[in-house]
């Protein structure tokens, strides 16, 4: 068992998955990958994460997860970041308003996942 904090990905892109455990291990975390939202609730009942990694692009009911999560008792605690492609401001401005924070490009979690984490983390606590 290790102590480093872990992260639970909703992310069924292999490429991107690989990219986020490669740049949250050099920040000193540890990565659950999951590929679905059925996925995402049986990691959520094994363990409780530091932070939820999101990328909207998984499946057409991202935003009404992210909802779920952010309002649910069990995990709206818990801080949540997400990604789109950069031409999906659609997807980001409703993943803010569905309370992610922060939300960034594809491009910027894939070169930076644990800034991104961190970022979610002071946000839930400030």
């Amino acid at each position: 068992m290790t102590d480093k904090p872990l992260v639970i990905a909703l992310c069924p892109d292999l490429m991107m998955r690989s990219r986020i455990e490669s740049g949250l291990d050099i920040a000193g975390y540890r990565l659950r990958v999951v590929g679905g939202p059925v996925r995402l609730a049986e990691a959520l009942a094994d363990e409780t994460p530091t932070c939820l990694f999101i990328d909207l692009e998984a499946g057409d009911d991202a935003i009404a997860l992210i909802v779920r999560l952010c309002t649910d008792d069990a995990t709206g605690n818990i801080p949540l970041a997400a990604f789109a492609g950069h031409t999906r401001e659609d997807l980001i401005n409703a993943a803010r308003e569905a309370g992610a924070n922060p939300v960034v490009a594809r491009g910027q979690a894939a070169m930076g996942p644990g800034k991104v984490v961190t970022n979610a983390i002071a946000a839930r606590t400030q």
